[in-house]
């Protein structure tokens, strides 16, 4: 039940090859879904996943094409038992797009295009310092990318996430415990947000955390929009308190007269962090992968712990 395209008819056939001819159905509409959707024990995608779970009984696990999950009915999937798992493979492009955007704002890109597209000569920049040290909030797949492509730069990396697995803490130079992040801000050039949405994670970057940051700092935001205070971060930007921040934004989209889009030092981009050509091919590669390793009995890759969906990053 992929969202934003149909399955390649090779993706068809190699997953029938791992799970059986004739056990895989294509729901290219709501009908096709509610039709297949006794007996179904796995479910790719997530566009019909409302419509579909009562009348699911053996459903097992869900691989959403989502990298988040705050928009699945996941509180049902946690009360029925049902794995959730993530889409990883567009982790190497999100994080590119992360560098990109700090870059962008760090060298003052955005001015340069102003200039530009006005026919002025400009005089040049006042630069911000080249970060030193970097806290990355959110060490999944996405995270952990960020970090490494991060700490290849040279930066300090620090990196919070719920767990501290040997995997996220080997992704960083330091680690946070859950929890005491916020002491980290102030000699945080570089703060990168990678975290779910959730009821504790909402606006959890609020007038204090940006008041603690260093006022050089950069702000990235590669998540969901509401994890941070948009009032707070508007005055920060507008009173020269913040160095610069830079948003990959679309919930909602953004009206013609939003503040957003006349806030100095303030970078925009429609939540296109995911996007690259081999988008498609790259899913369907990890999809597949996944249903290996599921039916192997090899712990999956991405999987979201629904238990603790409601806790501190």
């Amino acid at each position: 039940m992929y969202s934003n395209f149909l399955p390649s008819a090779d993706h068809v056939r190699r997953l029938e090859a791992l799970a059986g001819a004739g056990r895989v159905a294509i729901a290219d509409d709501e009908a096709s879904a509610l039709r297949h959707a006794a007996p179904t024990q796995i479910v790719f995608g997530h566009r019909y996943l409302r419509q579909l779970l009562a009348h699911a009984p053996q459903l097992q696990w869900v691989q959403t094409t989502a990298g988040g999950f705050d928009q699945l009915p996941w509180r049902e999937l946690a009360a029925r038992g049902i794995v959730l798992s993530r889409n990883s493979a567009n982790s190497e492009a999100i994080a590119h797009h992360v560098v990109a955007l700090a870059w962008a704002m760090l060298r003052r890109i955005p001015s340069a295009v102003q200039a530009q597209h006005e026919g002025r000569w400009a005089t040049p920049f006042v630069m911000l310092p080249l970060p030193r040290t970097a806290l990355v909030l959110g060490l999944g797949a996405i995270g952990m990318q960020v970090a490494r492509l991060l700490r290849g730069l040279g930066l300090h990396v620090r990196g919070a996430a719920h767990s501290g697995s040997a995997a996220q803490r080997q992704a960083c130079d330091e680690f946070v415990d859950a929890g005491r992040w916020r002491g980290a801000l102030d000699t945080t050039d570089l703060l990168v947000l990678a975290l779910p949405l959730d009821a504790t994670t909402r606006g959890c970057i609020g007038a204090r955390e940006l008041a603690a940051l260093p006022p050089h700092a950069i702000v990235v935001n590669i998540a969901r929009d509401a994890i941070i205070d948009r009032p707070a971060l508007l005055d920060a930007l507008r009173a020269g308190r913040l160095g610069g921040a830079a948003l990959d934004l679309l919930d909602p989209v953004l009206e013609r007269d939003d503040p957003l889009w006349t806030t100095p030092n303030l970078l925009i981009t429609p939540k296109v962090a995911a996007y690259h050509s081999q988008m498609q091919e790259k899913f369907e590669a990890f999809a597949e992968a996944q249903l290996q390793r599921h039916l192997a009995g090899v712990p999956l890759e991405a999987v979201v712990d629904l238990a603790r969906a409601g806790c501190d990053p």
